[in-house]
Formats: structure tokens, sequence, C-alpha cells
């Protein structure tokens, strides 16, 4: 499944493991790991973690409407605070 692929591919970049320790503890050959990692599209993070394209857009969209429901409740604020 996908998300057995991205789990994969995630301790390797995210745990420095070995792609042979891998292909031992998963039972996959370790060229087709090497394959997934090529193909993931993945984004490194600020803490030096990384996740994939998809969850990195979803990540920024959740905080621009966050930032944007933040700027409302303060002009809420402001406008309460007058009365």
């Amino acid at each position: 499944s996908d998300e057995f692929k991205n789990n994969i591919v995630k301790l390797y970049h995210n745990e420095n493991r070995s792609k042979k320790s891998l292909a031992n503890e998963y039972g996959v050959h370790p060229t087709t790991i090497s394959h997934w990692i090529k193909r993931a599209k993945l984004v490194e993070l600020p803490d030096g973690g990384v996740t994939s394209v998809e969850a990195f857009k979803q990540l920024q969209k959740e905080n621009q409407q966050l930032k944007e429901e933040n700027e409302i409740l303060k002009a809420a604020a402001v406008l309460l605070g007058r009365h």
C-alpha cells in the first residue's frame, strides 16, 4: 500500500535507517526501497524531518486558515474592547 511505502521512506529519512536494514525488517528488496525513495516527493522540514509534498501542502493550507481566523479574532477583540 502507499502508506506502507511512505512509512518505509520516512524511516529511511527520519531515522537514518539503511535500505538493507529496512529490507530485512520488512521483507522488501533494497532496490525496491530505492525506487520508493526516488519516487517519493518529499519536503525537508525545519526540524530536519521530512514529509510528503501532499501533507506539506495540507499543513500550509491549514496554517493559512488559522492565521486568517486569528486575524478575525483579533479584530473582534478590538471591537468588543471599545464597548
